[in-house]
Formats: structure tokens, sequence, C-alpha cells
């Protein structure tokens, strides 16, 4: 018996650490995997749709590549059940499970309020992406409220150049001391745009990497309970095919601040 894991970018560290908790707890229950990476590909993620339906799967946790999603519909027309993970579609009643992004925008925030800073700087996704949506909708909805004020605002697509180029952009518009960036790539890219500059502005980058504690500073991070996510995700279905008309459940987990370097020392001090 086989279930599917759809991701949309195999190379991004969220989605296969998801896929490499999902596959032992499956294999626990008597369940295969088929890993259905879509490259963001609408074609290839359709064409792996008509595998999951032809094959009569016994289930599929799903990562779309953005929430519009169209694909839940054949799934649930066929009978299959589904997981949501990290993503938000409208209208749609299946179990879902998911970091509550609200909140670690909230502490993330807190964290550099606390640390002293004064005149913050987020780098974030697309508006139509409730993850990096919500992560910035907190994080502004808890400093005006505790600090006063909102953050400059640079948006990105997700990846590291975009993450480059926004952080650079802050350094030339100056009066930055502190940045936050909404996911894990373009936290890279931010980060190499002020390597070895000196007295840039502070770092609190999305989700923990080998490269976040190898750097000189070593960044902070927010980090999600990726592994908890991918292991309650494959439980959720599991749970799912044993109970199919047991009613939908969403599931939120908490982040939380890991404080390294790169925020640590709070502001430089003016004048």
């Amino acid at each position: 018996t086989q279930i599917a894991v759809l991701i949309p970018d195999a190379d991004n560290p969220y989605f296969s650490q998801v896929v490499s908790e999902v596959e032992p707890a499956a294999r626990s229950a008597g369940y295969s995997v088929m890993l259905c990476h879509t490259g963001n590909e609408p074609d290839q993620e359709q064409t792996y749709l008509d595998q999951i339906v032809a094959r009569r799967m016994a289930g599929v946790i799903a990562i779309p590549s953005d929430e519009s999603w169209s694909g839940l519909t054949p799934l649930t027309e066929a009978n299959i059940p589904v997981v949501l993970v990290d993503r938000r579609l409208p209208d749609v009643e299946v179990d879902r499970i998911a970091t509550d992004n609200m909140d670690a925008g909230r502490q993330a925030a807190i964290h550099l309020r606390d640390k002293g800073f004064r005149r913050p700087a987020c780098i974030t996704g697309p508006e139509t992406l409730t993850t990096t949506e919500d992560r910035l909708l907190g994080f502004s909805h808890a400093w005006s409220t505790s600090a006063g004020g909102a953050p400059a605002l640079y948006r990105g697509d997700l990846h590291f150049d975009s993450g480059f180029t926004a952080m650079t952009e802050i350094l030339d518009d100056g009066d930055i001391d502190c940045v936050f960036v909404t996911n894990n790539r373009m936290s890279a890219g931010a980060f190499q745009a002020i390597r070895g500059l000196p007295n840039p502005p502070a770092l609190l980058a999305t989700d923990d990497d080998i490269w976040t504690r190898l750097v000189t500073p070593s960044v902070s991070v927010i980090q999600q309970p990726i592994r908890d996510t991918g292991r309650l995700a494959a439980q959720m279905l599991i749970d799912r095919i044993a109970a199919p008309n047991e009613m939908p459940r969403t599931t939120l987990l908490s982040s939380k601040v890991i404080e390294r370097e790169s925020t640590a020392g709070g502001p430089p001090s003016r004048g």
C-alpha cells in the first residue's frame, strides 16, 4: 500500500526535512512512499496527480506550489485522503498541519525589540503566499503595538538571489538596524549581501541550517518545528485513512527563536 508526498522543490531544506520524517512514520504503519517532486511545474504536477488517481493510492501529503491549487479536486473526487502541509487553501476542508506563522513573526519582532533594535526591515515573499505573509503580518502587528511604527518592506520570490537583492537595497537605502527574513533561501541570500561588512544590520533568518551555525557571525533564526511537522502529517494521514468520515483537523505548531551572534549584541551605539 502506497502514499504519495507532493512537494514543489526538493532543493528547499524545509520540504526535504518534512519528507525525511514522513517516510519512516509511513513505513512503520505499513505504507511505502512515492515522492512527487513537481519542480513548481503545473504539467509535472498534473502527471503525478493522474498517477496517484490511477493507482488508487491510499492517501496524499501535499505541499502545493501555491495557494490557488486546483489539484485537490481530482483527489477528493477519487476519495483519496489528503493532508495539506504548510499551506492554507480557501474554502477547502481537509486535514492541515502548519506552523503558526503569525506567532513566528510576533516572536521575531519581540526578540529584535528586546535586543534594542528600533529600525527594522522585513524581506518577505509574494503577497499571494500565506506562509510568508502571515510571518510579515505577525511581525508588523507586534512591532507596531510594542515598539511603534512599521518595518520597511522588501519583497522577493523566495529564492537566494532575491534575498541578496533585497538586502543590497536595504544597505543602499540606509538607516535600517535589523532585518527579519521570512524564508530560508532568501535568508541565505541576505546574509551573503552583508557578509564581511563592518557593522551590517542585524539578521534574523527563518529556519536553522548548517550555514547559519558555521558562518561568522553565526545567524539567529526563527526555527519552525519541521521534523514534528513531517511526523505529525504522516500520522494525520494514517488516522484519516483509518477514519475517513471524521471531521477535518487543523494543527498549528509553534516556532522558537534561536539566538546567535547576528542579533545577540543589539544595535551598535549611535553617535
